[in-house]
């Protein structure tokens, strides 16, 4: 039978000791802690000021009620002020008008759908925007979480077209 080393004196390894919680050097980041982005650690990035997340969270929050209008008056005016600024603007002003470009894809399927039987285009066209518009929202309500925790988010291609360059 063999007996276990005894680990409650000084660590026999080299080296500078860690606490449990901390990933050794070298090892990537650690699994805990929830990523913005690949190779991104929220904890370590630097804290954005209130004043610079607010705009951004407003950009979004407009863009749910408001549609593209003030996302591009924040884009126009804080393009040249903040990077952060300027990205999370992008990103609301992206998400919003291709929301835009979406319902109006629904209304030309609703129309051709129309020339057939008003009850076939209501039934397809009626879930179809339904699913999109809880898409775009679903992304509006994470870019304003980000924005709030002073990360960047980014909107996958497929639901968000670049038109503005963040």
């Amino acid at each position: 039978m063999t007996s276990k080393p005894d680990r409650s004196g000084p660590d026999p390894r080299p080296g500078p000791r860690l606490a449990r919680s901390q990933p050794a050097r070298g090892s990537g980041p650690d699994p805990r802690l929830p990523r913005s982005q690949p190779g991104g650690n929220p904890s370590l990035a630097p804290r954005i000021p209130l004043a610079e997340a607010q705009p951004a969270m407003f950009g979004y929050l407009a863009a749910i009620f408001l549609g593209p209008l003030i996302p591009l008056v924040l884009y126009m005016i804080g393009r040249r002020r903040s990077a952060f600024r300027r990205f999370h603007a992008a990103m609301a002003l992206n998400l919003s008008l291709t929301g835009l470009l979406y319902a109006l894809c629904c209304l030309i399927l609703c129309g051709l759908l129309l020339l057939d039987s008003l009850t076939v285009a209501l039934v397809v066209t009626i879930p179809v925007a339904l699913v999109v518009w809880l898409t775009v929202l679903k992304y509006l309500i994470r870019g304003i979480g980000a924005a709030n925790r002073g990360e960047r988010y980014e909107v996958p291609a497929w639901i968000c077209a670049q038109i503005a360059k963040p």
